[in-house]
């Protein structure tokens, strides 16, 4: 019994090694060696500030690593963070990924991205101009919310369904294009625009 423990825990050992954050060049990442892609996450320890430009990218033991994803909380609370260079190599932004990022004025999300989720930029009150991809099918709950200087919006033809309370007080916004069919739209998704 004590050998298959400790079998066990050495085929977990790998995985253990990768599940720490590691900083290149700056910023954090979660590295997945067996499928050689990396994730942006939260700094350890305090904040990102001013403006990061974030790599299609890393190299890590002498290993290439491809960013793909944001993560969730990888910027959240970054008050004094003014703009983000996003790769074409993202596929995914994560939950509350830019969350209360205050500063934050403008972003352009790669056409590659096809999955933002819920509160990614709730409360980034600065933001006055974002382009979502067509990728993207679905805007989630929160993704938006009380982004008061959000002026003008473009909801690309890919999207079907847009959640709860995705562009509540968004008071800033005068013009809004919709996609040709919108399957679900939300509970108080534009509620407090006008």
């Amino acid at each position: 019994m004590k050998h298959l423990f400790l079998l066990f825990l050495i085929a977990l050992l790998p995985m253990v090694a990768s599940a720490e954050a590691v900083e290149i060049n700056g910023i954090y990442y979660n590295l997945v060696a067996k499928v050689k892609q990396a994730e942006v996450t939260n700094k350890p320890s305090g904040y990102y500030t001013g403006s990061v430009t974030i790599p299609e990218s890393v190299t890590y033991g002498g290993i290439e690593y491809s960013v793909t994803a944001i993560g969730e909380k990888a910027f959240f609370y970054c008050k004094s963070l003014t703009s983000v260079t996003i790769p074409n190599s993202v596929t995914k932004i994560g939950s509350a990924a830019f969350q209360s990022c205050i500063l934050l004025t403008s972003i352009t999300i790669p056409n590659n991205v096809i999955s933002i989720g819920h509160h990614a930029f709730d409360t980034c009150t600065s933001l006055t101009s974002v382009i979502i991809p067509n990728g993207v099918t679905s805007i989630e709950f929160y993704t938006f919310y009380g982004c008061t200087s959000l002026t003008s919006l473009v909801i690309p033809n890919s999207v079907t369904s847009i959640g709860q309370s995705a562009f509540y007080h968004c008071s800033g916004l005068t013009s809004i294009t919709f996609p040709n069919v919108l399957n679900t739209l939300g509970r108080s998704s534009f509620e407090g625009c006008i």
